[in-house]
C-alpha cells in the first residue's frame, strides 16, 4: 500500500534568545535578538529528517527575526527537500514571500493554499495575525466541499487545551469560529498545528487535533504558571494512507 511521509516542524525562532529562564512572567514571551539563536537544534531536525530519507516537509510557521528569513530558506535549500510551509504570528507574508511564492495561493493578503494528496486533500491556512479571518474561513468552506478526508496544517491550535498558554491570549482569536465551521463539514479532519511549544493530541466531533514540539524550546504543559524547557526540542513525522495518518513525534534533549 502506497502511503505519503512527511515531518511536520514547527517554531524555529532562529535569533530569537528567549530572555526569561524557567519561570516565564507576564503573559507574552520575552526574546532579545542573538543571531544564530536554535540554528544548533534547526540544524539536527533537519539532518534527523534527512538521515530517515523523509523527502517532504511542512514548516509549521514562526521563522523568527526578520534578519532571520534569508538563512532560515537557505539553510532549507541545502537539504533538497520538497517544503510546504504556513506562517505563524511571528512571520509576516512581506519578509516570507520573496523566498516562497505559492504562484498566486493568497486570500484576502493571506498565504493559503491546497494541496491534493493520493489519500487526502492537504490545506495550508495563514494565521500570522493571530487568526484566520473572514476570507481565509469562506475560501476553506469552499476548499472542504465534497471532501471526505482533510489534513490542514496551520500555526496555531483549533481545539482548546487545559494548559496555562491557552488562558494568556495566546490562543487564535477566531478559533470558535473556524471550530463550529469545521465541525459543520462531514469531513474527517486532522490539524497540524505548533505555537504552543509543547506536545498535545486531542479530539473533538469529526477533529482530530495533533500539536508538535518546537523546534527552539518547549513549553511546560502542566504548571502553575508558564515555565519552559530549553533543553528539549523536537519534530512530528507524518504516514498518511487511504484509511489512516499515523504520527510520530521524534524529541532531541540537551546534554
Amino acid at each position: 500500500m502506497t502511503k505519503t511521509i512527511l515531518a511536520f516542524f514547527t517554531d524555529v525562532h532562529l535569533g530569537q534568545k528567549l530572555i526569561a529562564k524557567g519561570e516565564i512572567t507576564g503573559t507574552t514571551m520575552g526574546y532579545e535578538a542573538t543571531p544564530q539563536e536554535h540554528e544548533h537544534h534547526l540544524r539536527l531536525v533537519l539532518d534527523d529528517i534527512a538521515r530517515k530519507g523523509i523527502s517532504k516537509v511542512v514548516f509549521g510557521g514562526d521563522i523568527g527575526t526578520a534578519h532571520s528569513v534569508a538563512g532560515f530558506f537557505e539553510l532549507l535549500r541545502a537539504y533538497a527537500f520538497d517544503v510546504s510551509l504556513i506562517l505563524g504570528n511571528h512571520d509576516t507574508y512581506v519578509n516570507v514571500t520573496p523566498y516562497y511564492d505559492k504562484g498566486g495561493g493568497t486570500v484576502a493578503g493571506k498565504l493559503c493554499y491546497s494541496q491534493q494528496d493520493p489519500h487526502l486533500k492537504r490545506i495550508f491556512l495563514d494565521t500570522s495575525d493571530n487568526a484566520v479571518g473572514d476570507g481565509q474561513r469562506k475560501w476553506l468552506a469552499r476548499e472542504l466541499e465534497g471532501v471526505k478526508r482533510a489534513a490542514i496544517f496551520l500555526h496555531h491550535p483549533i481545539v482548546p487545551l487545559d494548559t496555562p498558554i491557552d488562558r494568556t491570549g495566546a490562543a487564535l482569536r477566531d478559533r470558535d469560529e473556524v471550530r463550529s465551521l469545521l465541525i459543520g463539514m462531514d469531513c474527517r479532519v486532522s490539524l497540524f498545528c505548533g505555537h504552543y511549544h509543547m506536545i498535545d493530541e486531542a479530539r473533538e466531533a469529526n477533529i482530530w487535533q495533533y500539536v508538535s514540539p518546537a523546534v527552539s524550546y518547549q513549553i511546560v504543559k502542566q504548571s502553575d504558571c508558564l515555565k519552559d524547557d530549553t533543553g528539549t526540542f523536537g519534530y512530528r513525522i507524518l504516514e498518511m494512507d487511504k484509511e489512516e495518518i499515523k504520527t510520530q513525534v521524534v524529541l532531541f534533549s540537551e546534554p
